[in-house]
């Protein structure tokens, strides 16, 4: 975390136009559910390296609908998507399916989407009195034909496996970049699957990218791409407060056993990691 924490302060350009994402699958999930204590660094970490949008991946529907609803009610500053994760009992999305950045002279629009193949039926991982999969398919088209209409590019992240996304590019072309925690067919080197780039995240958050896309009135749908990703070695290693607070993290004593009649607390947040890191430049 503290390496990923440099990373992102050095590859910061004041000139640029920011857009910090990432795909999913960034906490990790109680034997009982909830958020454990890792969950709370993770995510307090993200609102305060000043992250855009966070996609709720397999991991994070794991957590359960009470600690999902605290997350999403808690952590201010940064935005949450999932086109297709329903309230069962509204049977509308429980985060935002979308959010629209405006950079002035460029609106991007960032969807999310989870594999409903991860959800088999009758899985136990997922609370099914309160949550419910639509599949990814019937979401992107309801939502992405119109995003694409309202502004330059469309951006989504999610945990699609290469198949599903040569397939839902097929029907919904109208997307400029995927990143995908489970496109595993080009690993991090990123492919094309007609004019849309696919970028794999990487592993677990041990490397670090960035992206600089390009967006020219005079090249109609065409952009501009150019990547960058680096290994988080040793080399990211700085003195200082992401230094601290990961020593603090891993010193502090893990937390008394609970018996097994308590049900586990939703996301208690103070104050304080990731694997993506994209950009826009208009």
């Amino acid at each position: 975390m503290a390496r990923w924490a440099t990373f992102i302060h050095r590859q910061g350009d004041p000139d640029a136009a920011w857009l910090v994402v990432d795909a999913g699958n960034y906490v990790d999930r109680q034997g009982t559910g909830g958020c454990s204590n890792k969950c709370q660094f993770m995510v307090t970490s993200y609102k305060d390296l000043h992250y855009d949008v966070l996609n709720l991946g397999r991991q994070e529907a794991w957590m359960g609908y009470e600690t999902l609803r605290a997350m999403l009610d808690t952590i201010k500053g940064t935005q949450f998507v999932s086109a297709n994760l329903l309230d069962l009992k509204t049977k509308k999305p429980l985060a935002k399916p979308y959010v629209i950045k405006n950079y002035g002279t460029m609106r991007v629009a960032v969807i999310g989407l989870l594999n409903e193949g991860d959800f088999p039926k009758g899985t136990t991982l997922l609370d099914t009195t309160r949550l419910m999969i639509q599949p990814h398919l019937q979401a992107a088209k309801k939502y992405i034909p119109a995003l694409a209409r309202k502004v330059d590019a469309v951006v989504l992240i999610c945990e699609l496996p290469s198949a599903a996304l040569d397939t839902l590019l097929k029907v919904v072309p109208d997307i400029d970049l995927v990143i995908s925690t489970g496109a595993l067919r080009s690993g991090e080197t990123p492919t094309m699957v007609g004019k849309t780039r696919i970028v794999g995240s990487g592993s677990s958050g041990y490397a670090g990218h960035y992206a600089m896309l390009e967006f020219n009135p005079s090249w109609g749908d065409s952009i501009g791409f150019r990547q960058y990703q680096d290994a988080l070695s040793d080399t990211y290693d700085e003195k200082g407060e992401w230094a601290d607070r990961q020593a603090a993290f891993n010193a502090a004593p893990p937390p008394s056993p609970k018996p097994a009649s308590t049900a586990p607390k939703p996301l208690n947040v103070k104050t304080p990691p990731p694997t993506t890191r994209n950009s826009k430049q208009g």
